[in-house]
């Protein structure tokens, strides 16, 4: 089997199409696999880590860019398609496979044109501009929650399947995860995390939370600041806590780099409400108080958000709003029964054979389509 897999921009759109990958390589471990991207996206860095071969395409957003911006992003998808149409004729895959980002929309349409099976995966529960365009084309479109189907077209084949994502490792009692971090068994720990690069207004509710965690014997704090911030947090605590935090209860870091021990260990999650991270979140049974990040396309984190607070698994709150509610953390933090009711919500919407039923699908499309092109 030969596959193209394409998405790109943010690792929103990456993980979910390594995560395919290697799924694809379990199955038929003599696949030859081709990733295409930008070069000035993460995928670039990220896909060649994998052992996948990599080949840039041009490619740019056409949303909120201005007139210029949008005659900008139409000339570059027309040179991506064509760029990709030549590397799928040479190639000859006999499946694309897109999971979103402007990265897959030539790679999308060079497969139309050359009638080779596409298959989508899109990850929030409002589909992004690329797959909205792409799916009528399409063998499949997988999403992940029912609330998606209907911003599709009816003749396009959607199925729901959770988001693929790749959970390896030791699984963990919140116990043993949390004498792993070197952490109190016995508080009520609070996880929280703007992403690699950090937000803001995340940060700032921490600075704020930070004093009533720190004076609370029962309560703790695990607290990622992203690069961007991080020298900046440090700081300003070191400024309002100068005798130093109980490290025991209270830690803080520029990244998480062992985030999968990090959420078996805590109660409750805060961060945006990328589906990457809400995946993670119902992976390992961690509710969540999301806040939606407002410099996202088409507002797709809050409609995430509002799909998860529906479903009993999470809180939402707006970044507009965190001056007036951001103490309703830890009034959530310390509500166990409310909180063991989120968790078990949260762990219901997890979709463990999201990735085989997705790899089965692009299987059996490629085997229907081999030797087409």
């Amino acid at each position: 089997m030969r596959a193209v897999l394409s998405g790109g921009g943010s690792g929103g759109h990456i993980y979910p199409a390594l995560a395919i990958s290697r799924g694809l390589l379990q199955v038929e471990p003599e696949a030859e696999l081709l990733y295409l991207g930008t070069n000035h996206g993460l995928e670039r860095d990220l896909v060649p880590r994998e052992n996948i071969p990599f080949r840039a395409i041009h490619a740019q957003g056409l949303m909120g860019r201005g007139l210029g911006g949008k005659v900008r992003g139409v000339v570059a998808l027309v040179r991506g398609v064509h760029d990709a149409w030549r590397i799928l004729k040479r190639f000859k895959p006999d499946v694309v496979i897109g999971t979103g980002g402007y990265a897959s929309g030539p790679v999308g349409l060079a497969a139309n044109l050359l009638h080779v099976p596409l298959i989508i995966q899109e990850q929030n529960a409002f589909p992004g501009l690329t797959n909205r365009n792409l799916a009528k084309r399409a063998a499949a479109v997988f999403v992940p929650f029912e609330e998606a189907r209907q911003y599709f077209p009816p003749s396009a084949r959607v199925i729901i399947a959770g988001n693929p994502v790749s959970v390896a490792g030791e699984r963990l009692s919140k116990k043993d995860g949390r004498k792993r971090l070197g952490l109190k068994p016995e508080v009520r720990l609070l996880m929280a995390t703007g992403g690699s690069q950090g937000a803001r207004a995340i940060n700032e509710l921490m600075l704020d939370l930070l004093g009533d965690v720190h004076a609370a014997s029962d309560l703790g704090m695990i607290w990622a600041t992203g690069k961007r911030y991080y020298r900046q947090v440090k700081a300003a605590i070191q400024e309002r806590f100068p005798d130093g935090l109980d490290e025991s209860r209270v830690q803080v870091f520029e990244y998480f780099y062992q985030i999968q021990t990090v959420y078996q260990a805590a109660d409750l999650f805060v961060g945006r409400a990328g589906m990457g991270t809400i995946t993670d979140c119902e992976a390992f049974g961690v509710p969540a108080v999301l806040i939606p990040s407002p410099n996202v396309s088409e507002d797709h984190q809050t409609k995430n958000a509002q799909v998860i607070e529906t479903r009993g698994a999470g809180m939402l709150i707006r970044e507009t709003d965190l001056a007036r509610d951001g103490a309703r953390v830890l009034e959530l933090l310390r509500d166990t029964e409310r909180t063991g009711r989120m968790a078990e919500n949260m762990r219901a919407l997890f979709d463990a054979d999201a990735v085989d039923r997705i790899v089965r699908t692009v299987v059996e499309a490629s085997r229907a389509s081999k030797g087409r092109l």
